[in-house]
């Protein structure tokens, strides 16, 4: 007997469940704040997540790594700038009204908060991918003659992972967008 059939849509409940996650942290996240967001029951949810929360969220890491860094990935492969692109994915963090500015970077967040290290490493290979379309950017913008940076491309990839990971934890107690924008500005000029 093959169980109940889901009875809820699996990637709008996950969605869902990425907002609790991303608003309250892993450790913060209830399962009845979970469960109220998703829309689901507790029968209907171990059915479709037998490992439970941890398997949620594990689900929402990946979420998040195909759906934001997709988009991202495809802005910096069709871009004539890449560089470009970085800077506009830096400066979202500064924005408010964005969902990064809101509550920072999903995966920076699990790494600092989640004290599973399995989920830790999942977060930590997801920032990795950042780090990565960084370097792809930066490839490019080498070949190109655009950028005549002598550093090494894998030093700036890191730089640019620390940075980002530094700026989510700073834009929590810089009060004023402008001077958040100014910090990320002065980092970025690597790429000049």
């Amino acid at each position: 007997m093959a169980g109940r059939p889901k009875i809820f849509n699996e990637e709008e409940a996950l969605d869902k469940a990425i907002t609790v996650f991303w608003e309250k942290g892993y450790e913060n996240a209830s399962a009845e704040d979970l469960l109220k967001a998703m829309g689901i029951g507790k029968g209907s949810f171990y059915n479709a997540y037998k490992g439970g929360k941890q398997e949620l969220f594990e689900k929402s890491i990946k979420r998040v790594g195909s759906h934001y860094l997709n988009d991202f990935k495809k802005n910096i492969k069709n871009s004539e700038q890449p560089v470009e692109e970085i800077r506009k994915f830096f400066y979202s963090v500064a924005d408010p009204n964005t969902q990064f500015g809101k509550f920072g970077c999903y995966f920076v967040n699990a790494v600092l908060q989640v004290e599973d290290n399995e989920l830790k490493c999942i977060a930590a290979n997801q920032l990795d991918v950042v780090k990565e379309i960084f370097m792809e950017a930066i490839d490019r913008e080498k070949s190109a003659g655009k950028l005549t940076t002598k550093i090494s491309t894998p030093l700036l990839g890191l730089h640019l992972q620390n940075l980002w990971a530094g700026i989510n934890v700073t834009r929590n107690v810089v009060n004023t967008k402008a001077e958040l924008k100014e910090l990320i500005k002065m980092n970025l000029e690597i790429l000049n």
